[in-house]
């Protein structure tokens, strides 16, 4: 049901994190992602969960190195009836069509500054001397994928990262814009115009504690 939009946001989200190596196994997506605590993930609707525990299960990497990422409409549920993984969190895939997002202006005195490759965009907002906000954006063909917003602990609260998002979505020609959204996040972007698509399972394999 989900599996046009998770494939769109894995695509982007690969792209923007320049994991490049993923193919398809028994309709799951393999990303090589090749950090030592995190070697592999897994993404994969309901339908197709079991095969990607299996493999996680049974591939050749570190314990807790392969994950999980599987959208499911209801992750505590699922969790509960997956083989032997540690879960690690719920993410919300969102989307949007971009002109639909609402706009907020840097704050001032912070400055805003956008870089851009044919595929990436970057923004970078700074205040009191150093880089208080920044945000990524994958554009493909597939849609756009917004990724890696951040904001400094000492500039929270300021308006900074919905700043961040209308910069993101001012320099992307693409109408649709997909993002896995933290429980902290989610709120933000519901507040910009954001509508969830599915729940997302975040899991990965017995081993050392995630990051």
């Amino acid at each position: 049901m989900h599996e046009e939009a998770l494939t769109r946001w894995q695509r982007g989200w690969s792209a923007s994190r320049g994991w490049t190596d993923y193919h398809e196994v028994d309709d799951v997506t393999v990303v090589r992602v090749g950090e030592p605590e995190r070697q592999v993930q897994y993404v994969a609707t309901e339908q197709h969960a079991n095969a990607a525990a299996h493999l996680a299960l049974t591939d050749s990497h570190p314990p807790g190195s392969s994950w999980l990422t599987i959208a499911t409409d209801d992750p505590d549920r699922f969790a509960a009836c997956l083989p032997p993984l540690d879960t690690v969190r719920t993410e919300w895939l969102m989307t949007i069509s971009l002109a639909d997002q609402a706009r907020h202006p840097v704050p001032p005195p912070y400055l805003l500054d956008v870089s851009a490759t044919p595929s990436i965009i970057d923004v970078e907002i700074c205040g009191y001397g150093e880089v208080a906000a920044t945000g990524r954006m994958a554009v493909l063909h597939t849609g756009a994928v917004v990724d890696l917003i951040t904001t400094a602990p000492a500039h929270r609260r300021r308006g900074l990262a919905r700043a961040t998002m209308t910069a993101l979505a001012s320099a992307v020609p693409t109408p649709t814009a997909y993002l896995s959204a933290s429980s902290q996040g989610r709120p933000l972007y519901e507040s910009l115009g954001w509508t969830t698509i599915t729940p997302v399972l975040i899991a990965r394999t017995p081993g050392t504690s995630p990051t």
